[in-house]
């Protein structure tokens, strides 16, 4: 069978469905509107699981929602699907204390959900991989039919999504439409500076195998991050003297924490805006997670990168500036720290797929960093169920947002480049301004911080 994409509007998507059907199709169907890319595995023409890139639209979140599962054991149940790679429902029916049928039913009701949410958009960009993975053979298989699935979306009663968080998004996502989009904005940025046109041919590709893999990353679940060897040393030695371990010694365990704690996201539920409060949060579980990331070698990076050492005295100094900031901004410490933090994660993770292909000119890189980091912090925010403050540090929108505004300062008294937004607010805000000089000797004080690379 072939491959198929295109744009669909939503009052035929019964067709697509149908022929899916007809065709006895096997493999995975995305469905992306917006920020969100709804995804259907099918097998023989019926529908066995559905999913989402919105952390609040996946069966740990829905099964939290119906009150099925208490949240304890839905985060240890995703933790150890995650780490350890095994699907979600095996780990469910082994140790979360639900029967088979159960998961049936509500796996059943989310995919009525979720394709009853495609019916109400207004544009839905499709596209069916055959030769995706799907798992054949698991104890949990919907058996839906599509005529079944559409039926119901069609005539559902409930017009409310899984979900209200993420509304006020930009419609961005890391699908192959949206990047061609972003390449050539890049491109448009660069008007004026000379660009070898083979460089320009590299740079697409790259870009768009770098955005398959990224697209890959949040729509498998919560999307975890390897933890570099530097960082599971400094990690191993707190945790073995009793410490959780700050989140300037710790960003990638910080963003899994707070990826495991807050995918389990349904309405009435607490999301952490720190790393501190995914610690809390997860309990007297949280050892145990730290320490299933430590101990499996598929969460552990084999060696360094060039990039891990620049990221551990960065976070140390942004850390170091956004505790400084937080009051004038009206953020807790360990919120202004996490969220100064955090986008370093993502630049790394940027910086190191780009750097697989061929090598673009600088002009070109930093052009194409610019634009695919508020994509990639928007479509990795939204699969992690992250909250306004660390969607905005991510993003840089809204700019006046505190969570973007200490990102930014951070970085600047760290000594980066910034691109300007905070300017005005240095400028008519003299408590920001006097928290920001203190901010920048809170920075270089931690970078003179001796066994900084240990």
């Amino acid at each position: 069978m072939l491959a198929l994409s295109g744009t669909l509007d939503p009052l035929h998507l019964n067709d697509l469905l149908e022929w899916l059907h007809m065709t006895r199709a096997t493999g995975r169907l995305f469905l992306a509107t917006g920020v969100v890319t709804r995804t259907f595995d099918f097998a023989g023409g019926k529908v066995i699981f559905s999913s989402s890139s919105r952390a609040a639209e996946r069966l740990a979140s829905w099964l939290l929602r119906k009150r099925l599962v208490s949240r304890p054991v839905l985060l240890k149940c995703l933790a150890v699907s995650q780490i350890q790679g095994e699907p979600f429902t095996t780990v469910m029916l082994r140790e979360g204390h639900v029967g088979k049928d159960e998961l049936v039913a509500a796996g059943t009701s989310l995919a009525i959900a979720l394709a009853s949410r495609v019916l109400r958009e207004e544009r839905v960009l499709f596209r069916f991989d055959p030769h995706y993975p799907v798992r054949l053979g698991e104890p949990v298989n919907l058996e839906l039919a599509c005529s079944q699935l559409i039926m119901e979306a069609a005539v559902s009663a409930d017009s409310r999504t899984p979900t209200d968080h993420g509304e006020n998004v930009p419609p961005t996502s890391l699908e192959p439409p949206a990047l061609e989009a972003l390449f050539w904005s890049t491109l448009q940025d660069l008007s004026g500076t000379p660009v070898d046109p083979m460089e320009v041919v590299a740079a697409h590709e790259t870009l768009l195998r770098v955005g398959e893999l990224l697209a890959r990353w949040v729509g498998q679940g919560p999307p975890l991050l390897p933890l570099p060897p530097r960082e599971v040393n400094l990690v191993s030695q707190d945790l073995q003297e009793g410490r959780k371990p700050p989140v300037e010694q710790a960003p990638t365990l910080a963003w899994d924490f707070l990826a495991l704690v807050n995918g389990l996201d349904a309405p009435g539920s607490s999301r952490a805006a720190s790393f501190h409060e995914a610690w809390v949060m997860a309990g007297g579980d949280a050892l145990l997670l730290a320490k299933l990331l430590l101990e499996n070698s598929r969460w552990r990076r084999e060696r360094d990168e060039p990039l891990d050492e620049t990221v551990q005295r960065l976070a140390m100094a942004r850390a170091a500036a956004a505790r400084a900031l937080a009051p004038s901004l009206g953020l807790p410490e360990e919120t202004a720290a996490t969220a100064a933090v955090l986008p370093l994660v993502l630049l790394a993770l940027v910086l190191t797929a780009l750097s697989g292909g061929a090598g673009p000119s600088a002009a070109l890189q930093r052009a194409t960093v610019r634009r695919l980091l508020p994509l990639v912090g928007q479509a990795a925010g939204t699969a992690s169920g992250l909250p306004e403050v660390l969607h905005a540090a991510l993003t840089g929108l809204p700019a006046h947002h505190p969570g973007a505004q200490v990102a930014e300062l951070a970085a600047m008294a760290s000594g980066e480049s910034g691109s300007g937004e905070c300017a005005s607010l240095l400028e008519d805000n003299p408590a920001v301004a006097g928290a920001f000089a203190h901010a920048r000797e809170a920075a270089q004080k931690a970078l003179e911080q001796p066994g900084m690379g240990r």
